[in-house]
């Protein structure tokens, strides 16, 4: 869902500041994104690359570390949501009106 939509303001013009802080938050979540990709498929290339025999493929299955795994995962998603969280934050600052409310909206969401 877009963060337009989801902190909608009625009647709010988007400025050429707040599109900026609009480009920059949307860039921290497409990198978070592409950050817990590569985390999920870095791992089942790991896994499944390579020739085995399906005993030992399910060896490597069963032995792989599943906890750190969703571990890393889950920090993704958590570095993502704080970097996300500071340029909100910043804006909401620097912002009046409606673009503040609009801020202080994305601002709650991602704590």
């Amino acid at each position: 869902m877009s963060v337009l939509r989801y902190c909608k303001i009625d009647e709010m013009v988007i400025s050429p500041k707040m599109k900026g802080y609009l480009d920059r938050f949307h860039s921290k979540i497409e990198l978070g994104n592409l950050l817990a990709t590569s985390v999920a498929s870095s791992q089942f290339i790991d896994i499944f690359s390579g020739r085995a025999t399906t005993g030992k493929r399910l060896k490597k299955i069963y032995e792989h570390d599943w906890e750190v795994f969703g571990e890393v995962l889950l920090a993704a998603h958590t570095i993502t949501r704080n970097e996300a969280n500071k340029i909100a934050d910043e804006a909401r600052l620097f912002s009046v009106g409606n673009e503040s409310k609009f801020w202080d909206c994305v601002y709650e969401a991602t704590r």
